[in-house]
């Protein structure tokens, strides 16, 4: 009252304004409400038209959640993203959520910041990203998740192919988390087979305006900063670089699911290689990689050849069988390549390797 009696006192507003736009707000509120039956009504008619959910700070609990989602978890819809930033629900609406991720062909983008799901919640969502085969986009900003809950996101990662953007922001995260959102795109601990079974569709974990760390936590500054350096350099220089599909089409019409996968199961071998690359050329990167990234192409089949002696013949077979960029060549580069000349590929695809182990 005193802000209004102020506003008063010096005419900036009168009493009668002051009404009229308390009305009108109270209108639009009740207008926005009324959405959230409208959706409902309009998802258990099947309506197939509704593509996009907007419910940002609507007041949406779980129960409401759970009539929303009825529908969509019998696949009567077509919805692809869905937007529930700013409301009243917790674990348990995020469980509910996770049910329909487990399963949902569909949804491509999915927005829960500033609904305290906690780290329960995102341990729910967690077990859904496992099945989900389609989900590109998560916000799980400003959520009240700690570092038990990105341990469980980042091991369920590395068993889903599709989610490109995480957002972790505003989280109560310390660097045990970012290292083991490191781990999850990055994983050297068992060599060469665990850095071949790393997340590789992963870009980002958050969209740059703030850390993905919690600043108050009493490790230094400089050891978060280190591991969000070394996180942002496997994005960036692995994820990222080859997250474009290399899937060509002649007409204008969307591709395949199959050809899809085929070209993201191409992808997620491409990236897997230069992790491989980078990881055993740490020792001498910081002096030649300038020189070897440009010839990166050439030099990995026997970089990788050679390594079978130390790791797994299963994981180098499978690198050089599925990953045309590294045996797609014709014959003139061949001759101007010396790097080429024993590696060569038969009709059905098969690699073979001559002098490479010798």
């Amino acid at each position: 009252m005193g802000n209004i009696a102020i506003a008063f006192a010096t005419s900036t507003i009168s009493f009668s304004e002051f009404v009229e736009v308390k009305r009108q707000k109270q209108l639009e509120n009740k207008r926005v409400r009324s959405l959230i039956p409208t959706y409902i009504a309009r998802l258990n008619r099947s309506d197939e038209t509704i593509t996009t959910i907007n419910l940002n700070g609507l007041g949406v609990d779980t129960n409401i959640l759970r009539l929303l989602t009825a529908p969509i978890n019998r696949g009567q819809t077509c919805v692809t993203e869905l937007y529930l930033e700013h409301n009243w629900f917790g674990s348990e609406g995020a469980a509910v959520v996770a049910r329909v991720l487990s399963h949902n062909i569909h949804l491509k983008i999915v927005s829960l910041a500033h609904n305290h799901i906690g780290s329960i919640g995102a341990m729910a969502i967690a077990n859904a990203l496992e099945q989900n085969t389609v989900l590109q986009r998560l916000n799980l900003g400003y959520c009240k998740i700690d570092d038990d809950g990105v341990k469980k996101l980042a091991t369920s990662l590395k068993k889903n192919h599709s989610l490109k953007y995480l957002n972790l922001e505003g989280n109560f995260i310390s660097s045990e988390g970012v290292r083991s959102l490191l781990n999850c795109v990055y994983d050297t601990s068992g060599g060469i087979q665990s850095l071949f079974d790393s997340n590789h569709s992963l870009i980002s974990y958050h969209n740059g305006q703030r850390t993905i760390y919690n600043p108050n936590f009493p490790e230094t500054t400089v050891s978060n900063r280190q591991l969000v350096f070394q996180l942002a350099s496997v994005l960036a220089s692995c994820n990222f670089r080859y997250s474009q599909p290399r899937w060509t089409t002649t007409t204008t019409s969307s591709p395949s699911s199959s050809l899809v996968k085929k070209s993201n199961d191409q992808t997620s071998r491409r990236v897997a290689a230069c992790k491989i690359l980078q990881y055993c050329l740490k020792e001498h990167r910081n002096d030649y990689w300038k020189c070897i990234e440009k010839l990166e192409e050439k030099i990995v089949p026997h970089i990788v050849g050679w390594l079978v002696r130390y790791g797994g013949v299963e994981v180098m077979y499978i690198v050089l069988r599925d990953m045309p960029w590294l045996l797609e060549k014709n014959q003139e580069d061949v001759n101007q390549n010396p790097f080429l000349e024993s590696c060569d590929e038969t009709s059905d695809g098969t690699v073979v390797m001559e002098n490479v182990l010798a």
